[in-house]
Order: C-alpha cells, then structure tokens, then sequence
C-alpha cells in the first residue's frame, strides 16, 4: 500500500486478509483486527524512532503535522485508512497509532439486507425516513458499522446536494454533487484554526439539501442541532453500547459543554426524528429503529 521503506510494516500488517483495525503500541507491540477477534502481529519497527518516523510520514500524507507541542493527530488517507497517531510525550512514552480501514466500495441498503443486516420492513421504513426528509442519530459501539449504514442511506439521495461536515473526512460519498468539509487544527502559531462551528455557517450559504455531521463527540452535538433548527434535513453518528445509552452521552457530552443536561436532551430528542442502533450481536449486525420526537 505505502511505497515507502519506513511504512513497510504498516504495508504488511494492512495486506492481511479481512483486517479492518491496525493498532501500534509501541515499536515492538502490534495488533490487527480480523472479524470481532484481535490478534497479535509481528511490528516490524527496529526501535522507537522508527516507528515515530513512520507516524510522521502517516500524518504528512494525510496533510497534517505531529510535533511533541501537538502529539496527536487524525487524519484520512486517500479516503482508504483514517489513522490517529500520538507521539511518545509526556502523555504517554511510547508511540501509539491507530488505523481503520474504510470499505472498499459504498455498500448499498439492499446489501445490507442481504447480509441481514436489516429487515425487508427496515429497509422500507428507512427509504421512508430519507424520503420524507426526517433527521435521524445512527448509535453504536466502534466498529458496529455506523459509517457504513450511513453512507448506504446517503447514497440513496443521489438527486440531493449533501453537505458533510467532519474531523476527519470519513464518508467519501460518491456523489458529483456531495461536498466535503473538514475542520482543521490551529498551527504551531496558533493561527488557522477552522471549527465545525464555522464550517456549519459556511455550508448554510452553499445551497444544501441535507447536513451531515459525521460523527457526534464533543462540540458536533451543537453543530448538530444547530443544523436543525435551521429547517434542513440532517443526521449524525454517536457512539453508544446501546440504544438506551443514547441518552446519557447526550446528557454527558452537554454538561462537558456547559449546557443543562436535561434541557438539551429534551431539546434534541425533540429535533432529531429518528434513533437508529447498530448492534453486534454473535458475530452479526442488527439494527433497531425508535421514533424518538413523537
């Protein structure tokens, strides 16, 4: 995959079969993960300054930089891998990265059914759901496929001009008419900082139909429900064990924010149309749909 000597072993952990999660702790401990199982792999780095030389380049090809005053970045690389790395620092003395690997094509709703993933009458309510212009959340623990169901769904809207706002681009929809932004980090200055914040109000001027907030962690939930109220359809990702425990990161993620809990769950649950769970459960995915705003 890397063409580069200092990226070989990452090169190798990536080609075997079925990987979906590589993770590095350190120069000499390596993970790979293949279904729902982890299993450890030989790292391939000689020492520790390999393998920070290797997250350096990881990150600058993904357009950004990692120093020890920034130790750690995201980044997407050619809308195959999404890698996170941290250099050894005061926050942890080993170099760590993380790498997901994306789908190798869009998978349709209909896949999803043949896979039963979801049910003939979920597929017919989530057509609906788009069709009416319903905003929904789409919950689950990581590696659920969160990601996965939402760009299904998006890719039914092929007439629609879908504006996605993310940290990292992670949806790669194959659109000609989506649009794609990103935030990005202030400089070693300090200067250039571009927040969700701000890429929401530039989206609005832009003519969309939809807003897509990738993924709900912090700030993204106000993004989120921002995009709402200013009358256009949206949805998002959140990660949650389950449907039940939706309600509680609403509540965490805005009290972090400074916001009355109770006030802005009752205010979201409100906005938000459509609660949809990703379970893993036996080794397969299922899905469970509540109306939340009735």
């Amino acid at each position: 995959m890397f063409s580069q000597p200092e990226l070989q072993p990452i090169s190798r952990m990536l080609a075997e079969p079925g990987v979906s999660d590589v993770v590095i702790n350190g120069h000499d401990c390596a993970e790979v993960l293949v279904g729902s199982s982890w299993r450890r792999v030989e790292a391939g780095f000689a020492d520790p300054e390999s393998l920070e030389a290797a997250a350096r380049m990881l990150i600058a090809i993904g357009g950004r930089q990692i120093d020890l005053a920034h130790p750690f970045a995201n980044v997407d690389i050619n809308g195959r891998l999404r890698v996170h790395a941290l250099l050894a620092s005061a926050v942890n003395s080993k170099t760590h990265i993380s790498i997901r690997v994306h789908a190798a094509r869009q998978v349709a709703l209909e896949q999803l059914v043949q896979i039963k993933m979801l049910s003939a009458d979920q597929l017919k309510l989530l057509r609906e759901i788009l069709r009416s212009r319903q905003s929904f959340l789409i919950s689950g623990a990581a590696g659920c496929g969160k990601t996965t169901l939402l760009r299904a769904m998006l890719g039914e809207l092929t007439a629609e001009r879908i504006i996605t706002i993310e940290d990292v681009a992670e949806l790669q929809l194959e659109s000609t008419s989506s649009v794609s932004l990103c935030s990005r980090e202030a400089n070693v200055e300090g200067n250039g900082a571009i927040s969700l914040q701000q890429l929401l109000l530039e989206s609005l001027r832009m003519r969309p139909d939809r807003l897509v907030i990738g993924e709900v962690r912090s700030v993204e939930l106000i993004t989120l429900m921002q995009a709402i109220n200013t009358g256009h359809s949206a949805c998002a990702t959140i990660h949650a064990n389950s449907a039940d425990q939706v309600r509680e990161r609403i509540i965490g993620i805005a009290v972090a924010a400074g916001l009355s809990g109770a006030d802005t769950w009752q205010q979201f649950s409100k906005s938000i149309d459509w609660l949809i769970h990703i379970e893993n459960r036996s080794g397969s995915r299922a899905v469970e749909l509540r109306r939340l705003n009735e």
